[in-house]
């Protein structure tokens, strides 16, 4: 989904709803201006993709996990995409997308809910909706067996990413697994008392950095993910047996009690702080709507993480993260002055195995 979001005081409430009706239906596309923009997004690609090893890593892990997923293709597009895109593809995906049955608005704030319908109604009601494609479903095919990708590009330093697929909360045999998910992820990356820092950053030291993320409400089934660079002292493949044998343990070992009261703690906390702000509110309601999970998913979010039971997280670290469902992507660093060459190459070269 795109997201178009404002902040302002309430009587200026009308002003966004007149705003946002325009750019819903009254777009001009100018042929010239399209030229100029669309320079202006295959540079934003080259900045942050193609000049940043790192995420010109990640983009190719992303493809390499994912072969028939749409989360194959980064949202950027590729630079091809970019390169051979017409203002005519411009305005076919503005008519078909662009319509008040397929937006979803949010207001968060200090306002009466009644006006706030009335707006709506005023500003949106006499917008013609738009017949909106049928998607044919796109998942992704099983995975057999581990994939690895080795990524070369000009870097100071190696680079290591690894994914499991996972479910989220849309597709979970379980309803409790993401949660379990979301407690494990806390487990291994919950601040500076958590087992990736305490035991690979400062224990063995063998990681100058590592982290690991869980996204539950995505659209479609995701990655649990582990990212990391080694110490200088010591190799990505030591990185990568240190985090392996993390995981392992989880597999073993239920957490105890005292480390799973300490990982809910800080995921209610952060919770709450977060609500705190009606831009993150509203963010989240959009998007828990955006993909068809609803906006009330968010009410029971402490009340589900506060359910886990270590026997979970053990659960869905056995069921889940195993080497049939990994992918794991390299950065191989090369010289920094070759960076000027390899960006005349489309930055970069990536070998399968």
């Amino acid at each position: 989904y795109t997201a178009y979001f404002q902040q302002m005081e309430k009587s200026r409430l009308e002003v966004s709803f007149e705003l946002e009706a325009d750019r819903m239906r009254n777009l001009r596309l100018d042929p010239a201006e399209f030229a100029k923009e669309v320079q202006v997004v295959m540079e934003e690609r080259r900045m942050r993709t193609e000049d940043d090893p790192q995420s010109l890593t990640y983009e190719q892990f992303a493809a390499t996990a994912f072969l028939t997923s749409p989360y194959h293709h980064p949202v950027i597009g590729w630079m091809d995409d970019l390169k051979n895109m017409t203002v005519s593809d411009l305005a076919r995906w503005y008519q078909h997308f662009y319509a008040p049955n397929n937006a979803v608005l949010v207001v968060v704030g200090d306002v009466d809910p009644d006006h706030v319908l009335a707006l709506a109604r005023k500003h949106f009601g006499a917008l013609k909706p738009s017949p909106l494609p049928v998607l044919k479903p796109r998942g992704e095919i099983p995975q057999q067996g581990e994939r690895r990708i080795i990524v070369r590009a000009p870097a100071e330093l190696p680079y290591l990413v690894m994914g499991y697929k996972v479910p989220v909360l849309k597709s979970a045999a379980e309803d409790w697994e993401p949660y379990a998910l979301e407690v494990l992820a806390g487990v291994l990356d919950g601040g500076a008392s958590a087992r990736f820092a305490s035991r690979l950053v400062r224990g063995s030291e063998v990681a100058a950095s590592v982290g690991a993320g869980y996204s539950m409400t995505d659209r479609l089934p995701g990655l649990f993910l582990i990212n990391g660079t080694p110490a200088r002292e010591h190799t990505i493949e030591e990185l990568r047996s240190a985090i392996k044998e993390q995981v392992g343990l989880l597999k073993s070992e239920r957490v105890s009690e005292a480390e799973l009261k300490r990982v809910k703690a800080q995921v209610m906390a952060s919770e709450v702080y977060q609500n705190d702000s009606t831009f993150y509110q509203a963010m989240e309601i959009g998007m828990l709507e955006s993909v068809g999970l609803g906006w009330r998913t968010g009410e029971d979010y402490l009340e589900r993480v506060n359910a886990v039971t270590a026997e979970q997280v053990r659960a869905v670290a056995r069921k889940y993260l195993v080497d049939d469902r990994l992918t794991v992507a390299i950065l191989d660093p090369l010289p920094m002055d070759r960076a000027a060459a390899l960006r005349r190459s489309h930055g970069g070269q990536h070998v399968v195995r």
